[in-house]
């Protein structure tokens, strides 16, 4: 017999007991619903607040693993932390020195070069994403990626050791980059530092918003070309003028590239420095 159907004795099916006990119980049915919409919410609340906190721990374990790589190391200590390179090229035709590009996460570059023994002689971490900030140590220093500008790391007495590398090509094949590279003496234990702009990175971020440092410091660069234009020419720091002064300051960086001990930056990028965007797009 089925519940709809009224029994024949008279007495209430099912469905009209359950029908008379929630209308006799009005406020206990509103609790049950008051407190499943509460679990509900709960959950929702604590799937929302663990997957916040697990970005945040994910972005932390890369930033100490960035900050604790060195140029120096051997192949096998940077392939344990960020697994195999996605690419492996060498520096030049014949060259025994290797090019090893590593992608961890889609947020960050790292490319390393290595020597015949596999010990690398530089490495450089590039960025493209604003909310991806490491940050990176060196004597007194500290370069924060999408954070620090240009002149933000250097005491305005030792800007005047460091020079500014920089170069427009004009055409796709060609790189566009800006870097201040400093050290190589015993102030810095003759280790290299460098810290700029790559154009791996489509948009060049500014401390201002709404300035465009890469326009800026194209129109600087074909205003004070040397005549034989040389890619990656470098100017000093200390002698430039106000207006590069200006675009210095506003030119948040979004790559960090140091040497090994007693290596030369510019012997192993002559003209951009760290990843390649012929190589990784």
């Amino acid at each position: 017999m089925d519940d709809s159907e009224t029994p024949e004795d008279g007495r209430e099916t099912t469905g009209e007991r359950f029908s008379s006990f929630t209308k006799r119980n009005f406020v206990l049915v509103a609790v049950f619903f008051l407190s499943n919409l509460l679990t509900a919410v709960s959950t929702l609340v604590t799937a929302v607040t663990v997957l916040g906190e697990s970005q945040k721990d994910w972005r932390a374990a890369e930033y100490r693993k960035l900050r604790e790589l060195r140029a120096g190391y051997t192949l096998e200590k940077f392939q344990k932390e960020l697994g195999p390179p996605v690419f492996r090229t060498p520096l030049e035709p014949g060259s025994a020195l290797v090019r090893n590009v590593y992608r961890p996460r889609e947020q960050y570059w790292v490319e390393t070069i290595s020597n015949k023994n596999n010990a690398t002689v530089t490495y450089a971490v590039t960025t493209c994403d604003p909310t991806f900030r490491p940050e990176f140590f060196f004597n007194e220093q500290r370069v924060v990626l999408n954070e620090t500008t240009l002149s933000e790391v250097l005491p305005a007495p030792e800007q005047r050791a460091a020079s500014l590398k920089i170069f427009f090509g004009g055409t796709g094949s060609s790189p566009n980059l800006v870097f201040i590279v400093y050290g190589g003496g015993g102030g810095t234990n003759y280790r290299q530092f460098a810290w700029g702009l790559n154009d791996v990175c489509p948009t060049w971020h500014a401390k201002t918003p709404g300035y465009d440092p890469q326009s800026s410091w194209g129109e600087w660069y074909q205003e004070h070309r040397p005549a034989e234009d040389p890619p990656g020419h470098s100017f000093l720091a200390g002698q430039l003028d106000e207006r590069a002064t200006d675009i210095m300051a506003e030119s948040v960086v979004n790559t960090y590239a140091e040497t090994a001990f007693a290596e030369d930056m510019l012997t192993y990028y002559p003209t951009q420095i760290g990843v390649s965007r012929l190589i990784v797009q």
